[in-house]
C-alpha cells in the first residue's frame, strides 16, 4: 500500500461515483427527501467543492477527473449522469464542471456568525446531476463501466494518485456473483501509487443497526450476505483517508473498509467526504 502520491495538475486525480438509480431510490430518506434527491444533492455538493478546491482567483486547475454513472435507468446498463453539454462525456475536466453546469439554485445555508450563533445565508448552489428512480439495479454495469474509463485514464496516468469509486446504494445488486466479479476486476487497476480505491455506501431510511467502517465480517449483521458482499468488494482505507474519516468524528480502526451499512444521510455523506476531500497541489 502506497497512496502516497500529491494530486495536482502534473498528476491529476480521478473520482468515479456510482449511483444506483433502480426504482426503491423513490422511498423517503433524510428529514424530508428522498434516496434519489438526496444522492444527487450530494454528489453535487461533492462537484462544488471540488470546483472550489481547484479555484485559485479566476484560474481553474484541472488537478482532478471527474465521472458519475447512474445505474437502473436504463434497463441493464450504466450511463453516463452527467446531462446537457455533458451528456456525451462520461469523464469531465474540472474546468468541463465550471463552464457546463446544468442550472444554479439558491439555497439558503446556515454559516457562523462571529459571536457562537449561526445565521441563514442566501447561497448559489450548481446543479450538475438529476435525481433519478426507476427500473432495477445492474451494478455490475456500473463497475465494468468504471473499469472502462479507469483502464484508459491510467494509461496516461501511471504516477498519479490511484482512481477512487465511490458506489451508493439502496439495494441488492441483480446478480451478485457478477457484480462481485466486475468489482474485483475494477480494484486490480492500478498506477503506480496503489491499486483502484472501492468504497460502498449503502443507505436506508432506517434508524438502527448502522455499520460504519467496519473491519471485519464480525461487525456486520449475521447471515446478511449482501452486507458480506459489499464489505468485500469495499478497499481497506489508506492512511490518509483513516485520517479524513477520524477528523469527521467517525473512530475508524487501522484496516477499517470504505464501506457504511444502512447509512443514515449524515453517514452517507460522511464517506462521500472521506473519499473525496483531497488536497489538491496546484
Amino acid at each position: 500500500m502506497s497512496y502516497n502520491q500529491e494530486i495536482s495538475r502534473a498528476n491529476p486525480g480521478y473520482l468515479i461515483v456510482l449511483i444506483d438509480q433502480s426504482f426503491s431510490m423513490c422511498y423517503p430518506y433524510g428529514s424530508a427527501g428522498t434516496k434519489a434527491k438526496e444522492c444527487a444533492t450530494a454528489v453535487n455538493r461533492v462537484l462544488r467543492e471540488t470546483v472550489l478546491a481547484c479555484t485559485d482567483g479566476e484560474e481553474i486547475k484541472n488537478s482532478c477527473y471527474i465521472s458519475v454513472i447512474g445505474y437502473g435507468k436504463t434497463k441493464d446498463a450504466a450511463i453516463n449522469a452527467f446531462s446537457g453539454s455533458l451528456a456525451t462525456k462520461p469523464m469531465v475536466s474540472v474546468s468541463d464542471l465550471t463552464e457546463n453546469c446544468l442550472r444554479v439554485e439558491n439555497i439558503k445555508r446556515k454559516v457562523s456568525d462571529g459571536a457562537g450563533g449561526l445565521v441563514e445565508i442566501d447561497d448559489q448552489f450548481p446543479i450538475w446531476i438529476e435525481p433519478a428512480a426507476v427500473g432495477e439495479t445492474p451494478m455490475s454495469n456500473g463497475f465494468q463501466m468504471a473499469s472502462q474509463l479507469i483502464s484508459q485514464w491510467i494509461e496516461e496516468h501511471k504516477t498519479s494518485f490511484p482512481p477512487v469509486v465511490i458506489n451508493i446504494t439502496d439495494g441488492e445488486a441483480n446478480s451478485l456473483p457478477r457484480a462481485k466479479a466486475a468489482a474485483e476486476q475494477l480494484s486490480q487497476l492500478a498506477t503506480d501509487d496503489g491499486a483502484t480505491l472501492i468504497l460502498n455506501a449503502h443507505i436506508s431510511g432506517a434508524t438502527d443497526n448502522e455499520v460504519i467502517l467496519p473491519s471485519s465480517v464480525e461487525q456486520l449483521p449475521s447471515g446478511d450476505s449482501y452486507a458480506q458482499f459489499l464489505y468485500e468488494i469495499s478497499s481497506e482505507l489508506p492512511p490518509l483517508m483513516l485520517e479524513r474519516a477520524a477528523a469527521s468524528g467517525l473512530e475508524p480502526s487501522p484496516h477499517s473498509k470504505g464501506f457504511v451499512y444502512k447509512a443514515k444521510l449524515e453517514t452517507m455523506i460522511q464517506l462521500l467526504e472521506i473519499g473525496t476531500k483531497a488536497e489538491f497541489r496546484g
